[in-house]
C-alpha cells in the first residue's frame, strides 16, 4: 500500500477517533438542587446534534470509500495466505467494525433528534 494511502487512512482514523472520544466525554447537565443526581443519560443541547450528525455521516461516507478501496487492493494481493495478506484482511475487518459502530451511533443521534421536538 502506498505511503500516502497509509497516511490518509491513519489521518481519517485519528480524526474519527478524536470525534468519538470527544462525544464520549461525560458532560454534567445543569440540575436544580431538588433533582436527583442518579441520572445516567447526558443531555446535549439540541442545536449541537445536527452539526455533529452531519459531520459523522460525512466521515462515515469517506471511510466507506476508503474501505472499498482497501478491499479492491486486497483482491490484487496473491491468493496464497501470507502474513501480509492476513494483516490487510484484519485491517479491513477492523475498519468494517468501526464503520458499524459509527452507523449505530448515527442511528442513535437520528433517533434522539427525532424524539426531541415532541418533548
Amino acid at each position: 500500500m502506498p505511503r500516502a494511502t497509509r497516511f490518509s487512512i491513519r489521518l481519517v482514523l485519528a480524526a474519527v477517533l478524536t470525534g468519538l472520544a470527544a462525544q464520549s466525554i461525560p458532560v454534567a447537565p445543569a440540575q436544580s438542587p431538588t433533582k436527583s443526581k442518579s441520572r445516567t443519560s447526558v443531555e446535549v443541547p439540541p442545536e449541537a446534534h445536527p452539526d455533529q450528525l452531519q459531520a459523522m455521516q460525512a466521515d462515515a461516507k469517506k471511510m466507506r470509500v476508503i474501505l472499498n478501496q482497501m478491499r479492491t487492493n486486497l483482491a490484487f494481493v496473491q491468493n496464497t495466505q501470507t502474513p501480509l495478506k492476513h494483516q490487510f484482511e484484519l485491517e479491513v475487518d477492523m475498519w468494517q467494525t468501526l464503520l458499524d459502530q459509527m452507523d449505530r451511533r448515527i442511528q442513535e443521534m437520528e433517533h434522539s433528534n427525532s424524539a426531541k421536538p415532541g418533548q
